[in-house]
């Protein structure tokens, strides 16, 4: 039997899927184990770990807040292809990289070179914005969201699993040649979408300056509340993120290695919120991209307090799994709205002025959580991060309400 011939858009929605799952994976995979990594180089209190860990997942995101609308405003100059090929070497070659260092000082080097290079999830999502019709965005984007959580939440588990095996540099260097498939995936794989003459003057004009995109928050009021509420959004979800792995090492029995179980924990939340992305990227067309975002919020924001309080590995992971399926639903419908809220030849500037806001947050975020740790306890996060979330919550439903007003005046004009 004939397989149905895809046309350029599905081709490349596709290739991006696999490119997503496939390069998040490879991060994933080095992520989880890096509170033990770190232990490996000598740092063995685990206050001390947790400020570390919350280090180096914070100097990294802040890098790539700095560079990442830099890297759109010049994929929307030069192409959203070659900008994915870019970002998806670059994690290749500093996965590889975090395989050789010696300290935690060069780990955290490593790390803030990686996020000025880096950036697949980006650089996806505004190719695959770019390409498919404007009818089919919320559900591409859900489909790249699904991607997104499939690569996440398989690579805890298979980083985990490796680096108890073989060990943790080991688990670097297989990672770095995953990676290295995704990249033959997005050469071969993707198709750069046309733009017809006027759309391209407008990109190449509007990106002569690539640091300019900065400027486009000031000048386009319903874009910097949406991009506030992903800051924010980010910033809630990363305060758990150094107390997780060291709250699994607290109450894993003795003799079971950590690294497996903080990986299977994390796992199985991020294969159900890659559930829910799919699901809900189909239902925000209908029932609009606002109230999905918010009733993904509420959700996710009551699931923290029963995994804070919980004693067992199992039941912390059953919980994750639980809020999974409200928190997956969250991205796609707040990228559709970002996306209907700026032309289209402005959209890479828009998605990596996006992808830094969450980057910004996913940089405080860490560091909060650090502190909270070393000033209370592991499970004080999550108490922390419930709170902050229900005034993100306030936020995003003013956000998301003049982002609906916007765009119904927008169609107004058009007709």
């Amino acid at each position: 039997m004939r397989l149905p011939k895809l046309l350029p858009w599905q081709r490349t929605l596709w290739a991006a899927m696999f490119v997503q799952i496939l390069s998040l994976m490879a991060f994933q995979a080095g992520y989880i184990l890096i509170p033990y990594y770190i232990q490996d180089l000598g740092i063995t209190d685990l206050n001390d770990v947790a400020r570390w860990t919350g280090a180096y997942q914070s100097v990294g995101s802040v890098s790539f807040a700095l560079f990442t609308p830099i890297w759109g405003a010049l994929g929307d100059r030069f192409g959203r292809k070659p900008n994915l090929v870019r970002a998806t070497i670059g994690t290749a070659v500093m996965m590889a990289v975090t395989a050789f260092v010696q300290t935690p000082t060069q780990l955290l080097i490593v790390r803030f070179l990686q996020g000025i290079f880096t950036g697949t999830p980006s650089a996806s999502t505004v190719l695959v914005a770019a390409s498919v019709p404007k009818k089919q965005i919320a559900f591409a984007l859900g489909m790249l969201q699904t991607a997104f959580f499939v690569g996440i939440s398989v690579g805890p588990m298979m980083g985990g699993w490796i680096g108890d095996a073989v060990g943790y540099k080991e688990t670097f260097l297989i990672s770095s040649a995953v990676v290295v498939v995704a990249v033959l995936m997005a050469i071969f794989g993707t198709v750069e979408p046309e733009r017809d003459a006027e759309e391209l003057a407008a990109a190449q004009k509007g990106s002569r300056n690539p640091l300019a995109g900065f400027g486009e928050i000031f000048h386009n009021p319903v874009l910097a509340g949406l991009i506030l509420v992903n800051l924010m959004l980010s910033l809630t979800f990363s305060v758990i993120s150094p107390a997780m792995p060291i709250l699994i090492q607290q109450i894993v029995k003795a003799g079971v290695q950590p690294a497996s179980v903080a990986g299977t924990v994390t796992g199985v939340g991020a294969i159900t919120a890659a559930i829910a992305a799919v699901t809900v990227g189909k239902l925000s067309d209908r029932l609009g991209h606002r109230r999905t975002t918010l009733f993904g919020m509420i959700g996710t924001a009551l699931f923290y307090v029963p995994m804070g309080l919980a004693g067992t590995p199992l039941v912390l992971g059953t919980f994750s799994a639980l809020q999974g399926l409200f928190r997956g639903g969250i991205g796609p419908s707040l990228s559709a709205m970002l996306v209907d809220s700026v032309p289209k030849d402005r959209t890479g500037v828009a998605l990596g002025l996006n992808s830094s806001a969450a980057s910004a947050g996913f940089g405080l975020g860490p560091m909060i959580g650090a502190a909270v740790v070393a000033a209370v306890n592991t499970r004080a996060p999550f108490f922390v991060a419930a709170g902050m979330f229900g005034v993100v919550c306030v936020v995003a439903s003013i956000a998301g309400r003049r982002a609906e007003q916007a765009a119904l005046s927008a169609e107004a004009a058009e007709a």
